[in-house]
């Protein structure tokens, strides 16, 4: 079933008539095309359908894939900062769905609510958000099962295909996936670029990179120290970047890159992401 506001005259007509603009604040483009919302329900349902997964959305906006994720017929848990939208779910829909839980504010004060739930997550995710909200999953979720995330398709390209900070922070967690190409034709507002979906699966607790606070800090410090000069070597970085200036540190480091026979004159852009991996389990266990 359609969410109640999904065609574009409806949205028009939406805004209009309660004095309502998007607000690019809260990076409000509404997805008018229900081949996309299908396809996000598709793509899936498969990693959470046959197990006792709950669900969770991050920024329900109008409720155009609120309503199909509200159909799967599980706990389900909402976040939404606008107070159109929180109105416009609880006159019209949210009723009728017992099971769910709206989560009124900015979704960074309450995503702790879900931080311990066997979940699976969606979210059209604000750009100026994106990053922050992927590290809290990584980092504070114990036990997610998975999420698929519209982001600016940069992003997507950056975070799935390029060695950056961020994409290998994220790589020690899970897999992260390039679905789909979303034409900014798509949205209403039409945005200025396009959107991708990506889909991001935790990896087994055995294989992942940090287990702790602890571990996630001395992962994070490692991809800081190495990423904190554009292309300068990774000897030249543990030296001098502000991020290493600790002997432990820098020793367990030095060590970790000639058990792993990673090149010090190596540029971090040059290391592939099985290596960045193995030379931060290293580094763990020298730490450890």
């Amino acid at each position: 079933m359609y969410a109640p506001i999904i065609k574009l005259s409806e949205i028009k007509n939406f805004l209009s008539s309660n004095s309502l603009v998007a607000q690019k604040k809260f990076g409000q483009n509404f997805l008018i095309d229900q081949n996309i919302v299908r396809y996000i329900a598709e793509c899936s349902k498969d990693f959470f359908e046959k197990e006792n997964v709950e669900l969770a959305e991050i920024g329900i906006g109008l409720g155009t894939l609120t309503y199909p994720i509200l159909e799967f017929e599980r706990p389900t848990y909402l976040f939404e900062i606008d107070r159109a939208y929180i109105e416009l779910a609880k006159t019209t829909y949210l009723n009728l769905f017992p099971k769910a839980v709206l989560y009124e504010g900015d979704a960074l004060e309450n995503l702790h609510h879900i931080f311990s739930k066997e979940v699976f997550i969606f979210g059209n995710l604000p750009y100026h958000l994106t990053s922050e909200i992927l590290t809290i999953i990584a980092t504070e979720f114990k036990n997610w099962r998975g999420g698929v995330f519209m982001v600016q398709k940069e992003f997507a390209e950056r975070v799935t295909g390029e060695i950056s900070s961020l994409s290998i922070f994220l790589e020690g967690m899970g897999k992260i996936e390039f679905l789909k190409k979303v034409n900014k034709k798509c949205f209403y507002p039409v945005p200025k670029i396009d959107s991708a979906l990506i889909r991001i699966l935790p990896r087994p607790k055995e294989e992942r990179l940090f287990h702790s606070k602890e571990d996630i800090a001395v992962w994070s410090r490692l991809l800081r120290t190495f990423f904190w000069g554009k292309r300068k070597q990774i000897q030249v970085s543990l030296r001098d970047s502000p991020f290493s200036q600790d002997p432990k540190f820098q020793e367990a480091v030095r060590k970790a890159w000639e058990k792993t026979n990673i090149s010090p004159t190596s540029r971090p852009e040059e290391l592939n992401r099985k290596q960045f991996l193995t030379l931060g389990q290293e580094l763990l266990d020298l730490l450890s």
